[in-house]
């Protein structure tokens, strides 16, 4: 089966198990922009090549606002695929555009939207759902104000009632889907939940190697990691605050944090303030997959204070436990409450400083959890079992009697 993707741009773990879908038969082409992407965060790393075939086309702001492909409806035309998969904003040619909506039908193509879904408000629900949940940029500046705004969350609401109605399946990245897309009348068989991975293949070939290897750091047994972009929503400045309450139990204990960004400056300043500077390891940005692994094998817990999602799982490949709030609803599906990890009070410093202090009061628990994170990697959330879901939901509708 030959299924045509929509990206903004293709970062490693993406291009990973694009390949790996090629490996698994299907015949996968990639839609990409010919220069720079808009649509993905500021300093997510892309990657080039792969296994698979990608169409480096314009993108631009279209008329509604959002970027596309012009030429979108061509491409379908020349690429006939027999699956479309359609993700935000891609998903707005859709409904905008009908020579998209003809080449899609003219092909016999399935349509497939494909969302994590991530601050996506239950149709009907706007204001209630923004008052219990406020957007903000990475900046962290409130989005979800002012007229224009909910105006614009209504026409997105109504264009994705439009477009869920005609499409064949959904492809999500985690159970959050049930509890929203029924509310734009997605029938529960028409959502694939697929969770999102690493290359969980790499990783942990590399953690053997990791383990085999000189330490990076000195010995610590209650060591809190934390990587990535060093943004405001990152709520890296969380974790900093809740440290001194951490200290004061447990005075050995260290905080290492990897990646750049513009909030650094800040956070070293922040340090300094609070005079945690001897217990804060600001290391930068590391790419190399032996360096990152050896920062997460040397470490006692990882801690994600704000957004994001994938360093949860690299964290739990390499065996351990958690500690989390509010992210981007993948980790409900990766952290079991007190079984592998813990979930913090959003926003609370002093809640995190908890949960972080009564995993440091037991050894023997953070040698459970950590056990059950690399059994959830091994066995439930990794590359061939997500493969293998994206696979099982092309066949599913590829089978399907039209009605």
């Amino acid at each position: 089966m030959k299924v045509l993707f929509t990206f903004g741009g293709v970062p490693h773990y993406l291009c990973t198990l694009l390949n790996k879908l090629q490996q698994k038969g299907v015949t996968v082409t990639v839609v990409t922009p010919r220069k720079g992407n808009v649509s993905i965060g500021a300093g997510v790393k892309m990657v080039d090549g792969g296994e698979f075939k990608r169409i480096e086309a314009h993108e631009k702001v279209m008329r509604w606002g959002k970027v596309g492909y012009p030429d979108l409806a061509h491409i379908i035309r020349i690429e006939h695929p027999d699956i479309v998969v359609l993700g935000w904003p891609y998903f707005l040619q859709y409904y905008f555009q009908s020579t998209v909506r003809k080449e899609i039908r003219d092909c016999g193509a399935k349509l497939m939207i494909r969302e994590i879904p991530f601050q996506t408000p239950p149709y009907g629900e706007i204001k209630e759902y923004f008052a219990a949940h406020p957007m903000y940029s990475e900046g962290m500046e409130l989005k979800s104000k002012g007229i224009g705004f909910f105006l614009r969350q209504r026409m997105t609401a109504h264009i994705r009632k439009y477009v869920y109605a005609r499409m064949d399946a959904t492809l999500n990245y985690s159970t959050a889907a049930y509890d929203i897309l029924p509310s734009y009348g997605v029938p529960p068989e028409k959502i694939n939940v697929t969770y999102n991975t690493s290359d969980t293949e790499s990783l942990l070939r590399e953690r053997k190697r990791v383990l085999t290897s000189t330490p990076i750091l000195p010995p610590c047994n209650k060591r809190i990691l934390h990587i990535g972009r060093l943004v405001k929503w990152k709520r890296v400045d969380l974790l900093i605050d809740a440290l001194p309450s951490v200290l004061l139990k447990h005075p050995d204990a260290e905080l290492v944090v990897v990646g750049n960004g513009p909030e650094d400056n800040n956070l070293k300043e922040q340090a300094d303030r609070l005079g945690l500077t001897l217990n804060i390891r600001f290391v930068g940005a590391v790419y190399t997959p032996e360096v990152l692994g050896a920062y997460m094998n040397e470490s006692t817990v990882y801690v994600l204070a704000g957004m994001g999602g994938l360093s949860i799982n690299d964290a739990m490949t390499y065996g351990k436990p958690v500690i989390c709030s509010v992210c981007d609803t993948t980790e409900r599906d990766l952290v079991h409450e007190g079984k592998n990890g813990f979930f913090f009070e959003e926003g609370s410093a002093e809640s995190l400083a908890e949960r972080i202090s009564t995993l440091f009061d037991s050894p023997q628990l953070i040698e459970s959890m950590g056990k059950e994170s690399e059994r959830i990697i091994r066995e439930e959330i990794n590359l061939e079992t997500v493969s293998d879901r994206y696979v099982a939901a092309f066949t599913k509708i590829s089978t399907t009697i039209p009605d």
